[in-house]
């Protein structure tokens, strides 16, 4: 293990993190700073991280001003240079600077990972998942925190990347369970190398794959599981946004881990579970804060921007939902960013080997009616999806955001189904439940709906919005381009008419008052034009 060392600083003492990790404390270079090939790959919580290419490396150090050597030699530029590599430094870094290949280097580092990128996703003869593992991994470089959610296909973990001791953020760990099955492993694989070319404000961000055995349980041996390295959203998901609305636990109080245990129940029990607590709001009298129509414009233009990406570049998720939008709060922003996440079940349209549909494909309260017609041509019986299915799901968010429900009867207190509350099995809900997605006939706004969307200030437009979206045809429904055309030329239509508005009052002001009466007047209403968004 290389370490840095001058001849006037002591050198630190250190505790490896990590039996098979390569670590060491920079500490203050001799007089020439390019001597040894160490570079900044993260600068993070106050803390730089450098690696050397040379021996694969880690050497972590602080970067806050009280911590650097008294002589950080500038350039004739003014940029600042690295007291530790001799590399310039960028004059405003930010809180989070990390390099590409970040989370690839660590796997060098750790001298364990064969594979440190994501496999290729083709066919390589009779390997078998165990090959090319990167044990020790985790345990090297994160801590799990919490668990966030738990499904079918694996479990997701709220995790901190540490190095040393050292806490450098969190993000989330998707495990997914691959025991034997190559041909698994490559299904996966491929969707996962597909996600990680992808950077998009309103999309999470994969970061890193890499295989490692994992216990799944005390009485289970290890086996071979495929950690996904995810962004993580700080704001929880539109879920839990709406159910702290509804009055809810927020996601920060336990409300996460609760409908973590909610999710392993059946479907009939959780939506038992669902109306019981509909009737136990009711009966407390919590007050529903519904969204302001500024908060409905940018969480549905951000879930749309995400969408429209994705099928830009031919990818379908077919599984939108509240619960797949993840929020985080950016500096100086007090509506939440939105993000796509989950794309288990999404699929490369244009790929020759495209999978035959499985008839598991995304939930089915966001389902489009054609995805339950039958086609007796297809293997699974079942009809084939494009965007138009992602469209009726983003229509069925529109409605959740604007109403915190879905028009479905299953989704009211039991008070209102049917005048009575009926607990039926899983299956009896289920057929039910398709049963009315297929009879359903589109939006059509009552006039109750109409009136309630203009008390709390929601534009008309949403209500030809929700009609178009949620068309019982596909060819009846709008591209995410021209949903994202319509929102924003909404908008622009009213800031001109606004303009028009208030240029005919300044005229009609100029001409009824003194100049100096009216120059007041002006100042005051373009304040209030300015601090009240349009």
């Amino acid at each position: 293990m290389d370490e840095l060392s001058g001849p006037s600083s002591p050198a630190p003492s250190t505790t490896s993190s990590s039996p098979r990790l390569a670590l060491a404390l920079v500490v203050n270079q001799d007089d020439h700073p390019h001597a040894h090939p160490w570079t900044p790959i993260l600068t993070a919580s106050h803390q730089v991280v450098l690696y050397n290419a040379h021996s694969h490396a880690l050497a972590i150090r602080s970067s806050t001003p009280h911590a650097l050597p008294p002589s950080s030699p500038t350039h004739g530029h003014g940029t600042m240079q690295c007291p530790y590599c001799g590399q310039d430094m960028p004059q405003q870094r930010q809180t989070d600077d990390r390099a590409p290949d970040y989370f690839k280097l660590l796997a060098v580092a750790n001298e364990t990972a064969s594979r440190p990128s994501t496999p290729p996703a083709h066919d390589e003869g009779a390997r078998s998942p165990g090959s090319g593992m990167a044990q020790g991994y985790f345990d090297a470089f994160f801590r799990v925190e919490q668990r966030l959610g738990m499904g079918a296909s694996g479990a997701v973990f709220l995790v901190q990347h540490v190095i040393d001791g050292n806490e450098l953020g969190r993000f989330a760990v998707k495990r997914i369970a691959v025991g034997s099955s190559p041909a698994y492993l490559l299904d996966i694989l491929r969707e996962v190398r597909l996600l990680e070319t992808l950077r998009h404000d309103n999309i999470i961000s994969y970061h890193h794959a890499w295989l490692e055995s994992f216990r799944w349980s005390p009485f289970q041996s290890p086996v071979p599981t495929l950690h996904i390295l995810m962004q993580w959203a700080d704001g929880g998901s539109l879920d839990d946004l709406i159910e702290a609305r509804l009055g809810g636990p927020p996601a920060s109080t336990g409300g996460k881990e609760q409908r973590d245990d909610d999710a392993e129940l059946s479907r009939g029990a959780r939506i038992r579970l669902h109306r019981a607590r509909a009737k136990q709001r009711t009966e407390q009298g919590r007050a529903v804060h519904y969204l302001s129509a500024e908060e409905v414009r940018s969480l549905f233009l951000d879930v749309a921007s995400g969408l429209a990406f994705l099928h830009e570049r031919a990818i379908l998720h077919l599984d939108l939902k509240p619960g797949n939008v993840l929020l985080t709060f950016d500096d100086g922003r007090i509506i939440p960013r939105a993000m796509l996440s989950d794309f288990g079940t999404s699929l490369d349209s244009l790929l020759p080997e495209q999978r035959p549909r499985t008839g598991n494909t995304g939930t089915l309260e966001y389902a489009a009616p054609e995805s339950l017609l039958p086609r007796d041509h297809t293997v699974t019986g079942l009809a084939p999806l494009d965007s138009k299915a992602d469209m009726w799901s983003l229509g069925m968010i529109l409605y959740k955001l604007v109403f915190f429900r879905l028009p479905w009867k299953f989704g009211q207190p039991p008070a209102q189904v049917d005048g009575q509350e009926r607990r039926l099995d899983s299956g009896g809900v289920q057929a039910e439940l398709e049963e009315e997605i297929r009879a359903y006939k589109g939006f059509t706004a009552t006039p109750l709906q109409k009136s309630t969307l203009a008390r709390r200030g929601l534009p008309r437009a949403i209500v030809a919005l929700l009609e178009s979206l949620l068309h019982v045809s596909p060819r009846g429904r709008p591209t995410c381009e021209r949903v994202l055309s319509a929102v924003r030329d909404a908008s622009v239509r009213l800031f001109f008419l606004l303009f028009l508005i208030s240029f005919s009052f300044f005229v009609f002001l100029f001409r009824s008052f003194s100049s100096s009466c009216f120059f007041s007047f002006l100042s005051c209403f373009l304040s209030f034009f300015v601090l009240v968004p349009w």
